[in-house]
């Protein structure tokens, strides 16, 4: 089961918008949210993959091959059979079976050709004050195709298109699906979302502090690309900039920071880079902040070669300075020791 939740963690955060650049405010409690994604090949064949995921944790995950639903964590098997999703899940394969037939049927009075992909995504926020937030998402293409309004239980078109007409007004029309959604959304998941905070609280909540390093590349006859590297970390926000000399680099062409992405061990990493000039005698470090350092923030200094040679320079003439000091300094005092010999000499 395993090889099955780490492929579809990948596979889905490379297609997450960027990562948040503070820590999740104290008020969420957790957001849980179901992915599936239908390769709809002809009329008569269709790939399908899915998961579910607490916060950024897989916790089911559907197989690809067999259709079969998969748990990725033990708590999660404590969780669902306490709850009434164990019911639901029961229906699956009903479920998704009935969910292709739709798509294949609006496909076809859409007059669309094969092949299409089609994406659902639903999800359920929780907060401490007891409110929630909930949506469910039809696209077509990567682009989203219709959205239910829970308030009004209708289906809200997302494009001025046919497909989307027709998707709209026909799950409109289907009472049974609005009835099981508000069912779902006012009761099941939120006790469900509940209950797996409870027994998965020491995955849900794990800190683990980033590591970070910064190092060169060539980019250019009079350029250099600084890289920060910082991977390790849990949760997902994080927070990386660029210093020189101790202020923040503003953004621009030369700054760059990538998307946030996972690792094989269910932590993430992060790159950023700057261009600089080799020899600009700027000193410059990479910032990193994050949940698990508190109110620290990692500090990673890169030490300039220019930098260095100014200071070893400076040093240098100050040095040869103290020296210069020193000698005139005994000049003149054994030129007075030597007067005042010559006098006493001469006194004698």
């Amino acid at each position: 089961m395993w090889p099955h939740c780490l492929f579809l963690f990948l596979l889905l955060h490379e297609t997450w918008a960027e990562a948040e650049t503070s820590c999740p405010p104290p008020e969420e409690l957790q957001f849980f949210q179901l992915f599936y994604t239908l390769l709809l090949d002809n009329i008569s064949s269709t790939e399908l993959t899915g998961t579910a995921l607490l916060a950024d944790v897989p916790i089911v995950v559907l197989d690809p091959h067999t259709w079969n639903l998969n748990i990725c964590r033990p708590w999660v098997h404590e969780a669902t059979a306490k709850s009434e999703v164990k019911k639901i899940l029961s229906f699956s394969m009903v479920g998704i079976r009935n969910t292709i037939r739709f798509m294949h049927e609006m496909a076809t009075k859409a007059g669309l050709d094969y092949p299409l992909v089609f994406q659902i995504h639903t999800g359920c926020k929780l907060y401490t004050n007891g409110t929630r937030w909930s949506f469910v998402n039809i696209g077509e293409g990567g682009r989203d195709l219709v959205t239910y309004d829970l308030s009004r239980e209708r289906w809200v078109p997302q494009r001025s298109t046919l497909l989307a007409e027709l998707m709209s007004n026909t799950l409109t029309d289907l009472r049974a699906v609005s009835g099981l959604l508000e069912h779902i959304f006012s009761t099941s998941l939120p006790d469900y979302i509940l209950m797996l905070h409870k027994e998965g609280r020491t995955d849900l909540d794990r800190q683990v502090p980033p590591i970070a390093v910064v190092f060169a590349r060539t980019a250019g006859p009079a350029q250099l690309l600084l890289v920060c590297r910082v991977t390790s970390f849990y949760p997902r926000p994080i927070t990386v900039t660029w210093l020189r000399d101790g202020r923040e680099v503003p953004p621009s062409p030369a700054l760059s920071t990538g998307a946030v992405l996972p690792n094989a061990d269910l932590t993430y990493q992060l790159r950023s880079t700057l261009l600089v000039s080799p020899r600009d005698g700027h000193s410059y470090a990479c910032r990193v902040q994050h949940c698990s350092l508190g109110d620290r923030s990692l500090l990673i200094l890169w030490e300039n070669p220019s930098a260095s040679s100014t200071i070893v320079v400076t040093i240098t003439i100050l040095f040869l300075t103290a020296i210069i000091i020193g000698a005139v300094w005994w000049w003149r005092h054994r030129k007075q020791a030597g007067s005042g010999r010559d006098s006493r000499a001469l006194l004698m």
